[in-house]
């Protein structure tokens, strides 16, 4: 303890020392001054060693502003000290809060403002035709009472509630009436989140009506489409007031108990919390049914004109005028709504009188002293639909139609088979389109005849790219039967090799085609085809067809139910994904018996609490210890499922990652992501196609069917699961392949993507899946027919503005609508502006493109964050990053670059330095002889008058001439020339003039 107040003496300070009421004995420091507060700070603890205590004290010193002589701190050890560079960009502070507005104020000249009420936050009102625009987000976090109103288990907002929204819109606008509004689909909010809510009122028409819409989507995806809840039309001016209710009780009515109508509504799948319990008395008479409802205290009511909580427990008397056979229905809630007006705002006691017409109701609302509060001419409800509540179905499934595209007229030029036994090194130099030949299918061993067409396919395209000869040419792969263009996919392993080559296609542009022959190529058909410049193609009967994506069609026939005492297959279970479809099939689909294969079986993380799962859901699970890649295996597997429990589904949802760009690949890296994918699949198919299972689902991916840069491996496996779902589908057997966008749980394709890879997909306009809406769209999937099914969502505003749109997969060019708009070009390419650059500006231009491109590729917010010597490693490069860089490098420079050029050169420095040497030197710096070339243009463009008359001005004449005698006598010093020069008189120095540049 003396050694620690020696040594803070040492460093100028002041000790104190203190015992606390634990006995702890406390050595206290403060800073020698008597300038400003004392800091006391402890530098001895008895729960620390000394070396510890006292350094974190000096350190609380520092930040305090007290001086600390840190040289003698660190040599008094003996030890020098040494500073180091701290990495800076975790230290960048970049602020994303927007700024606070005073309430009703506009926002960056849009015309939005607040809007005024508590369930929405702000309204846009349009300049040119007073269109508005008001939105809010509602979830069970901001607004609690909402979670007092739930149908069927599922909190959905009360139809009340878009009648108070659209009264308060009209309200604003001048439409006081709500003429009508029609519910379309319930507005269901997630235990989690919020969903956004935006109200549309269209412009006014002639008698100044007022069309409204009321939309929602998640307020978490902004990519997500919006779903459409209501629609509507408000009337300017009000009703007539509807009649008071002063006589109360209403006379000869006879009271109804409340308590049954909250049972019978919790009956009907209708629950309502203490918000919404707000029906106090009930009477009914021959013709009509009269309650007395109010909002429990507590419940919020400023804002509100018509509190939507207050209104529902008006209508919980409707179902006294029901039907009771509309019990077998279930929940009916309220659906058209006809003339609602408001007489009065803020009530929170209601009398209420329901007059039942047909179908609809006509209730009048008044406040405790009888006085009108609103009217409703017509209330119809109906039925809520079983599968209304299910989630929302805005993304649709796609699936990939094989489009017929016009033929030129002419073949394109240079298209030349390759010799086999020549090779790459037999091309002449016209051949711009070399043709890879098809290969025969292997029909005895399709797993074996595909790793040899993929390893031979891999050969040729690493052969392709390595020779610069070919750097302007494309290497045509031809298959024969492995896409399902008006055919069936009679070749498993040219499926294969397609979802090889698409991968190639996205790393390399414009150096890959894939055509896919019916037969012997014709080559007038073929060169015609191959003119289009589409990177896909198969040619069937003499027509060109593309593959574009287009949303599937449901079957009208619905899905095939499974045996409830049938065994579901699950392979994959643990996984991310597999495990969350294992609980759905148990949650939504009442399978009851399911059998998990995995290579570790129940060891295997996870599968526990799976099980647990499962078991507390009420099914019958089991986990199997299985490597499904091995035929043998999977025939035991199969032999062990119980007679009583007959396997009626397969969901195969295996599968492994080793991602690299398609250089990097060998035949071995591509087994190993085959293994489980393709060979699982394999067997699972042929050692069950005699059972006729109901359900085979093959979860793939769309790295198979668009490609995926990096994944050429895992794209070539789950092409080959797509083309065995239409070869089982052409054999009359169920199949369905799934090739799944990104999830947003990390799994499968996301695993390791990381946020550049999601940056990159985000640019292809391809947004990972909420988990919610993935096991909605798997349900979806089970309605349709089509073999090969992408649920994927798709942006297709991105599709159609991003920035990667002329390198997009070519599936997505439909969607992506026509010919890009390009942005004004500066004057002049690169090239142009470096020729026309000085030598000290060309370097800043080439670094700026370069740092630019890499901040684009990392997504970095600027390209002052990429230095220039930091290395590309450091930076955050991989090989999938690094041919993204090549490739936009090429395409705006023109240069021919390698994929490993940020390997070559690892420096944006040094890679500056490449791209100034591969463009060439600058303009050379002018020579004498190029100055006096100039001098004589000069001479030569000037009219005879204007030199007549700068040489009938004296002074001229003389600067002019004495500039020339000193120009040649550094020419040739004493000479012969100078002298005549020096003797000469005016008009002898203008002859000589002339007789040597001309005369003009």
């Amino acid at each position: 303890f003396a050694d620690g107040i020696t040594s803070l003496h040492g460093l100028g300070v002041t000790t104190f020392l203190e015992v606390g009421p634990d006995a702890t004995l406390t050595a206290m420091a403060a800073e020698t001054t008597t300038d400003g507060p004392v800091q006391h700070i402890p530098a001895l603890r008895r729960d620390q060693p000394d070396a510890t205590a006292l350094t974190t004290a000096l350190a609380r010193l520092h930040v305090t502003g007290a001086r600390i002589d840190w040289a003698a701190w660190f040599t008094a050890t003996g030890v020098r000290p040494r500073t180091v560079d701290l990495p800076t960009y975790r230290f960048h502070h970049r602020r994303y809060w927007l700024d606070a507005r005073p309430a009703g104020t506009d926002t960056a000249g849009l015309g939005i403002r607040d809007a005024g009420h508590p369930l929405l936050d702000a309204e846009l009102v349009t300049a040119a035709d007073d269109v508005r625009v008001l939105g809010g987000r509602l979830s069970v976090r901001t607004q609690p009472w909402l979670a007092d109103h739930v149908v069927r288990g599922r909190v959905v907002v009360p139809g009340t509630a878009l009648v108070e929204l659209a009264l308060h819109a009209g309200a604003r606008a001048g439409c006081d009436t709500l003429a009508e509004l029609t519910l379309a689909a319930p507005l269901v909010l997630p235990d989690t989140g919020a969903r956004s809510v935006q109200l549309q009122l269209s412009a006014p028409d002639e008698q100044g009506h007022r069309r409204v819409t009321v939309h929602s989507r998640p307020a978490d995806d902004p990519h997500a489409d919006w779903t459409r809840h209501a629609d509507g039309v408000l009337a300017p001016g009000g009703a007539a007031p509807a009649e008071p209710l002063t006589e109360w009780p209403p006379p000869g009515a006879t009271a109804v108990p409340v308590d049954p109508i909250y049972a019978r509504l919790h009956r009907l799948g209708v629950d309502h919390g203490p918000t919404f319990r707000g029906l106090r008395a009930a009477w009914r008479t021959p013709e009509e049914v009269f309650a007395e409802v109010e909002l429990p205290d507590g419940a919020p009511t400023a804002g509100y004109a018509l509190h939507p909580a207050l209104l529902d427990a008006a209508l919980h008397v409707v179902g006294l005028t029901d039907d009771p056979v509309d019990d077998d229905a279930g929940a009916r809630l309220p659906w058209a709504w006809t003339g609602v007006t408001l007489a009065a705002e803020g009530a929170t006691h209601l009398r209420v009188r329901l007059t039942r017409t047909g179908p609809a109701a006509t209730l009048t609302l008044a406040d405790a002293t009888g006085a009108p509060v609103a009217r409703i001419d017509s209330l119809v409800s109906r039925p809520l639909g079983v599968d209304q509540l299910d989630g929302p179905a805005e993304l649709p499934l796609f699936d990939l139609r094989w489009t017929p595209l016009a033929l030129p007229p002419r073949p394109a030029p240079g298209v030349v088979p390759l010799d086999p036994a020549g090779g790459l090194a037999a091309l002449a130099d016209d051949a711009r389109l070399v043709l890879l030949p098809a290969a025969d299918p292997a029909p005895d061993d399709p797993l074996a005849g595909t790793r040899t067409r993929l390893a031979d396919t891999l050969a040729a395209v690493r052969d392709w790219l390595a020779d610069d000869r070919f750097a302007d040419r494309r290497l045509v792969v031809l298959t024969r039967g492995a896409v399902p263009a008006d055919t069936d996919v009679t070749d498993l392993a040219g499926a294969a090799v397609w979802g090889l080559v698409r991968a190639a296609q996205l790393e390399n542009p414009d150096r890959f085609i894939l055509a896919d022959l019916d037969g012997e190529p014709d080559a007038d058909l073929l060169g015609r085809a191959l003119a289009t410049g589409e990177p896909q193609i198969a040619l069937r009967d003499g027509r060109l067809l593309v593959p574009r994506l287009a949303p599937a069609e449901p079957d009208p026939t619905g899905a095939v139910d499974l045996l409830p005492d049938g065994t579901v297959l699950v392979t994959g279970a643990t996984g991310a994904l597999g495990g969350l479809v294992a609980r759905h099939l148990v949650n939504a689909h009442k399978v009851r018996h399911l059998l998990l294969a995995g290579r570790r079986g129940a060891d295997a993380p996870g599968a526990a609490d799976l099980l647990a799962d499962l078991t507390r859901l009420g099914a019958q699970a089991r986990f199997a210890a299985c490597d499904v890649a091995d035929r043998e295996q999977v025939a035991a597997l199969l032999a062990d499922v119980p007679a009583e429990h007959p396997l009626t589904g397969v969901v195969h949802a295996a599968g492994v990652l080793d991602d690299a760009v398609v250089t990097a690949f060998t035949p071995e890296r591509i087994a190993a992501v085959l293994r489980p994918k393709a060979d699982a699949a394999w067997h699972l198919h042929d050692l069950t196609r005699h059972l006729d299972l109901p359900m085979f689902v093959l979860f793939s991916s769309i790295a198979g069917p668009l490609g995926a840069p990096g994944q050429g491996n895992y794209a070539a496996a789950n092409a080959f699961l797509d083309g065995l779902a239409h070869h089982r589908r052409a054999a009359g057997l169920a199949a369905t392949s799934l090739a799944w966008g990104p999830w947003a749980e990390r799994g499968g394709m996301t695993r390791d993507l990381g946020a550049t890879g999601r940056e990159r997909l985000a640019r292809q306009g391809i947004v990972p899946l909420a988990t919610e809406r993935a096991l909605a769209l798997f349900d979806a999937s089970r309605r349709c027919r089509q073999p090969l099914l992408l649920p994927v969502h798709l942006d297709v505003a991105a599709l159609r503005t991003g920035a990667d749109r002329d390198h997009l997969p070519a599936p997505l060019r439909g969607l992506a609508g026509g010919p890009s708009r390009r942005a004004a070009a500066p004057a002049g390419g690169l090239r142009d502006r470096l020729a026309a650059a000085p030598a000290e500006d060309r370097r800043r231009l080439v670094e700026e493109l370069v740092a630019g491109q890499v901040a684009e590729v990392l997504g970095y917010a600027s390209a002052a964050a990429v230095g220039p010597d930091r290395s590309f490693t450091e930076l955050g490069f991989d090989s999938l990053t690094a041919v993204d860089l090549r490739n936009r490098l090429t395409t705006r420079t023109g240069l021919p670059l390698p994929a490993t050029l940020v390997f070559d050169h690892p420096t944006p420095a040094a890679l500056t330095g490449h791209l100034l040497a591969q463009l060439g030197p600058g303009p050379a710096a002018p020579t004498l002889l190029d100055e006096l070339a100039r001098l004589e243009a000069a001479f030569a463009a000037t009219p005879p008058e204007a030199v007549a008359e700068l040489a009938a001005d004296e002074e001229t004449r003389s600067t002019v001439a004495a500039r020339l005698r000193a120009l040649l006598t550094r020419w040739d010093g004493d000479g012969a020339v100078t002298a005549t020069l020096d003797d000469a008189s005016d008009e002898e120095l203008f002859d000589f003039i002339d007789s040597r540049f001309g005369r003009s």
